[in-house]
């Protein structure tokens, strides 16, 4: 397995993501997206802080340094031709100078699914919330946890446990998230590649640059906590901090992510829910796998556990069908890298119901491995409810919606502007779910006890598929309950 040593932490979720324009190379074999240009790297030192000379070397090559994280020994620099890259990589000081890949979305068709612009008249009648969550009958996948026992004794969670989303923001005046969002932490990290900060200026001049113009952060947002006016989270009480990390279009260079990570490590996270899309080949980039686990390694050291979606499969056009079915075998090739494989971090593939009635269920074998989750015993540590295409659209999971949300032409519409709920499926929903179980444990476990956080979420887990560690559920399908009883008195 992917553990085999720790230190001490917080909790850091990590989700699944299709690519824009940005000028940054492709990941060779794999589904990183990109373009061939004027070309940004990532310059890994040997040591933790920048060599005397750096920014001049950089200088003196045609090149610009852009940001020194020293905190784990790498910089973020740009306009480096491919011979000054390799001139670079050679210098003192200098252990990899690689192309800070963009990675994009594992893209989903049901993304393009149904909304709600305005409440219905639906009255639930499931006593999973004592607020009455508007449509609660809809979320079989907090009940198949067993959230409600998180509800059993009133609002769940801790404000002073933080959850850090790192995504495309979140809606943080939606009626589910109003009060529970940390504006003063709350940041975006976009404008180091994308004119989104001044779209949100524009359209929105009251908002703050955070604003979800996708839906995806806030969706996240909302399964690790929420008001419950709509939809429960796993938590009603936990503090939301978002952290922009890719733009409208759910896209990112690697060294955003990587700020982004290390911006959560400096600001107290509790959880960090990291939605860092697909994979790259790490025998071509060794250096990017080195960064990656440093940011990793530092988010642990300040107290972080971390929670990542395995990935989804690409679906034929027009089809819920695997475009390569093989390909979610995460076993089947040992050079493909995820965050979610770095040490320290839960790993989750996704569940749902092989079908479904209706919008409110009943729901069958809500446990079935969902046909698009990537799976592998190396990989997975648990699973977690997704949704499964098989019974779209009432197998799919139920989502808070970002109301500010722009299509841009997109062939995807994860919910109209002004919507409240929507439904999808996918690894990052039951990562979502997780970074909710995660966070209140927290509330309870205490702070920078992460090794403590993932035991539970591992030996509470319902073990299902073949007996201990399966290639679909790892150790089993994340409980609620069950996790709740291994750590109250």
């Amino acid at each position: 397995m992917k553990h085999p040593r720790r230190i001490r932490g917080t909790v850091v979720a990590l989700s699944c993501l299709v690519v824009a324009t940005l000028a940054l190379p492709a990941a060779s074999g794999f589904a990183a997206s990109g373009e061939q240009g004027a070309a940004r790297h990532v310059v890994v030192f040997s040591e933790q802080q920048a060599p005397a000379g750096f920014v001049q070397r950089v200088d003196a090559l045609g090149g610009t340094v852009l940001k020194v994280f020293d905190e784990v020994g790498f910089a973020r620099v740009g306009g480096l031709t491919d011979a000054a890259a390799r001139e670079l990589r050679g210098a003192l000081g200098v252990s990899a100078v690689e192309p800070d890949l963009v990675l994009a979305a594992d893209a989903l068709p049901e993304e393009a699914s149904a909304d709600v612009a305005t409440a219905d008249p639906e009255q639930f009648s499931f006593t999973c919330d004592a607020t009455a969550t508007q449509f609660c009958r809809r979320q079989w996948n907090l009940r198949k946890i067993e959230a409600q026992a998180a509800w059993a004794n009133g609002p769940a969670g801790r404000p002073v446990v933080k959850a850090f989303v790192l995504d495309t923001g979140i809606d943080y005046l939606h009626p589910d998230l109003a009060g529970l969002v940390d504006l003063d932490l709350s940041i975006s990290l976009v404008s180091s590649y994308s004119p989104e900060d001044e779209l949100v200026a524009s359209l929105f001049p009251t908002r703050h640059a955070f604003t979800d113009l996708h839906s995806h952060g806030t969706a996240i947002a909302g399964l690790i906590s929420s008001n419950a006016k709509h939809l429960a989270g796993v938590t009603h009480r936990t503090t939301l901090v978002a952290v922009k990390v890719h733009d409208r279009f759910r896209l990112a260079p690697i060294s955003v992510y990587l700020e982004g990570i290390l911006y959560a490590a400096n600001n107290g996270a509790d959880v960090m829910h990291l939605s860092i899309p697909r994979e790259f080949d790490k025998r071509a980039n060794p250096g990017l796998v080195d960064a990656v686990n440093r940011a990793i390694n530092y988010a642990y050291e300040k107290g972080a556990v971390m929670v990542a979606a395995a990935g989804n499969c690409r679906f034929l056009p027009g089809t819920t069908v695997c475009e390569n079915p093989s390909d979610r075998d995460l076993d089947r090739d040992i050079d493909r890298f995820r965050f979610c494989n770095a040490v320290h971090v839960i790993c989750l593939s996704a569940t749902g119901p092989t079908s479904a009635a209706g919008v409110n269920g009943p729901w069958a074998n809500p446990d079935a491995p969902a046909g698009y989750s990537n799976f592998g015993r190396s990989a997975i540590d648990v699973a977690g409810p997704g949704g499964t295409a098989a019974s779209a659209p009432n197998g799919r999971v139920w989502l808070v919606c970002s109301r500010v949300t722009q299509f841009d032409g997109r062939p995807q519409r994860p919910c109209r502007e002004g919507g409240l709920i929507w439904s999808s499926t996918g690894t990052s929903f039951a990562a979502g779910a997780t970074s909710g179980l995660a966070a209140l444990l927290v509330s309870i476990i205490g702070k920078g006890k992460p090794d403590a956080v993932q035991a539970v979420i591992r030996q509470s887990a319902e073990d299902l598929g073949a007996p201990g560690t399966d290639p679909y559920y790892g150790k089993g399908r994340i409980n609620v309950a069950r996790a709740l009883d291994a750590v109250r008195p």
